[in-house]
This record gives C-alpha cells, sequence and structure tokens, in this order.
C-alpha cells in the first residue's frame, strides 16, 4: 500500500474526481483486505463477498459529493461501508423473517378464525334442535358447571343431569363430524 507521496496524491485526486482507471487502481488496492473482511461477515449468508464489495464501491462511485485526503481515509470508509451493509443485510433479513412469521401466523390464525366461527355456528345451530332442557344442560357443562351444581340449579337429581348430557352429546356426535366434535370440545376446555 505504500507508494510515492506524489502518486498518491494524484491518485487520490483523480479518484475524487472518479476517473474510472483511478477508482479502479483503488479498487485493487484495497480489495484483498475488504475481501477477508467481507467473508468473515457474510460467512453464514448467501451474499457473496465480491457482491458485497461491489455494492460498497458502486456506492461510493455515485456518491461523488465524497472527497478523501488520503489513501487510509479511503480505506477507512470502505471497511465502515462493508460493516454497515452487512448490518443494513442482517436487519434486512430479520425483517423479512418476522414478515413471514407474522403472515405464517395470521393466516393460521384466519383459518382457526373460521374454523372456529363455522363450527359454534354448527354447535349454537344443533343446540338450538336439542330439547330445552338437555341444551341448558349441556351449555352448562361446556361452561364449566359440575353435575351436582346443575342439578340443583335445576333441581333435577345428579342421574337426571348425567342422562340429559348424554343424550345431548349422542345427538352431537350424530349431527357433527368427529373433527368438528373434537374441535369444539377443545375450543370449549371439556376434552
Amino acid at each position: 500500500m505504500m507508494m510515492p507521496e506524489k502518486e498518491e496524491t494524484i491518485l487520490l485526486k483523480n479518484f475524487n474526481r472518479r476517473i474510472e482507471k483511478d477508482f479502479g487502481k483503488v479498487y485493487s488496492l484495497f480489495y484483498n483486505d475488504l475481501f477477508y473482511f467481507a467473508a468473515k461477515l457474510y460467512q453464514h449468508t448467501e451474499i457473496e463477498p465480491r457482491d458485497a464489495i461491489h455494492d460498497v464501491f458502486l456506492n461510493l462511485w455515485q456518491s461523488d459529493s465524497l472527497k478523501f485526503e488520503r489513501l487510509t481515509d479511503i480505506k477507512a470508509y470502505l471497511f465502515v461501508s462493508l460493516r454497515n451493509h452487512f448490518k443494513s443485510y442482517v436487519r434486512h433479513h430479520q425483517y423479512v423473517e418476522q414478515y413471514e412469521a407474522d403472515q405464517l401466523l395470521e393466516k393460521d390464525s384466519f383459518e382457526a378464525n373460521i374454523i372456529e366461527s363455522e363450527t359454534l355456528s354448527t354447535f349454537h345451530h344443533i343446540l338450538g334442535l336439542l330439547p330445552e332442557e338437555s341444551a341448558e344442560i349441556l351449555k352448562l357443562f361446556l361452561n364449566g358447571w359440575k353435575a351436582e351444581e346443575i342439578a340443583q340449579k335445576l333441581g333435577k337429581n345428579k342421574q337426571t343431569v348425567y342422562n340429559k348430557k348424554s343424550e345431548a352429546i349422542a345427538y352431537l356426535k350424530n349431527k357433527l363430524s368427529k373433527d368438528s366434535l373434537l374441535f369444539l370440545l377443545l375450543l370449549t376446555g371439556n376434552f
């Protein structure tokens, strides 16, 4: 990297004016150092180190207002730019992963909400077809009431409550698919 001061001055002047030949010289001068740095940064990504270096130099080429006084300033700028390029890649990658995860959750949640709504709608429709007493007993069971509490509330004996519950469940088994019934029981926490 050591070069005569006059040669460095001319190279810097032409580099700052974005003369292609001298820009290429600076590229060649720092490429190996930047490559090893980029290889370490991007080792667990799909980004090729040479592509990252190319992006950094391209950004520098397009930023013609940036001027440097020494080659070491350019080198420092390139290393910092490469690190920032990597940080930007990581942030973007994390954002994309989070977005994809959110989309999957949203899709799963959306589908689950549809299934839940359809099952509950079917369940309430079928409850309406049950004899009123059986429907009421089943609703109370699904809301966490115990047989003794239901019997006391309705003024029935405990065995009658169990019988009405069994009748209601048998009717539901007959009207709902196994999957819908299982989902309903899971949904209400009675499985």
